[in-house]
């Protein structure tokens, strides 16, 4: 898509121009962040040096920093002066009047018309709506959890489970080593969507395990057993609850696990 480009007086008159040599056009963003009267709001000269800015268009100013520029043009459209927002023609901005200062100037009778050039809020943003809006700025280490969740021994019979709030994680990864000298110690990973405020340990679960990694538990008998759970595709899930059953007729359970979580 191409930008077609009409040189105009201030009068709105088109202008012809000699297209032998190239022409430099300044896009002016009117809306996105840059605005101009009198096109989004009026300037009305009201003072030596004043001008007093009204209209809908004219967008929340908070300091005097925020002008850039204030030109004057006579009856025919001819810039007859340009003041920028520095140096001894600092510019001051009255809140309760609404009224633009230009100091140290005087503007010439012949002044008819003037441009205001200030930098605002972007008149579409909302906090609210826009929210969503973020900028991956950290380091690696930085959106990556390392952990171990489970180290334990001599673990008597019973079930134990292993909580990872997964609200900030995109994917996940579970290596678990299980041990035991006789009968069983069983691994599985539940899920929970549920995210009403309710705690972690009282949630609904659901027994996620063939469903993300094809095995219906991780099991270890008389031999040890390991394995390495990734979570490889983005996970919607609240809760992540890794459940883990002793039952090794006696305190001879062992079981490690090792968790790493990204952003």
């Amino acid at each position: 898509m191409g930008i077609k480009a009409y040189l105009q007086d201030k009068a709105g008159n088109l202008l012809g121009a000699s297209w032998a040599a190239p022409i430099r056009v300044a896009l002016h963003g009117r809306g996105a962040g840059d605005f101009h009267s009198p096109y989004d709001f009026t300037a009305t000269r009201s003072g030596d040096n004043q001008l007093t800015l009204t209209g809908s268009g004219l967008p929340t100013i908070t300091d005097s920093s925020q002008f850039r520029a204030v030109r004057a043009y006579d009856v025919t459209g001819r810039l007859v002066a340009e003041f920028y927002n520095s140096g001894r023609t600092g510019f001051y901005w009255d809140s309760l009047g609404a009224v633009l200062t230009v100091g140290g100037v005087k503007f010439s009778p012949a002044a008819s018309s003037f441009e205001v050039e200030l930098q605002g809020q972007h008149r579409g943003y909302s906090a609210t709506e826009t929210s969503w809006q973020s900028y991956q700025v950290n380091p690696e280490h930085a959106w990556t959890q390392q952990s171990t969740p489970v180290d334990d021994t001599n673990i008597t019979d019973g079930t134990v489970y292993y909580y990872v709030d997964f609200d900030q994680y995109r994917y996940a990864g579970y290596q678990i080593s299980l041990d035991c000298d006789a009968a069983t110690v069983t691994a599985t990973l539940e899920a929970s969507l549920q995210d009403d405020g309710t705690a972690q340990g009282s949630c609904a679960y659901q027994d996620v395990t063939n469903d993300l990694f094809g095995v219906a538990s991780l099991v270890a008998a008389a031999a040890p057993a390991s394995d390495m759970w990734v979570i490889d595709t983005p996970f919607p899930a609240k809760f992540l609850r890794l459940k883990i059953v002793y039952a090794t007729g006696g305190n001879t359970g062992d079981a490690t696990v090792y968790f790493r979580g990204t952003y």
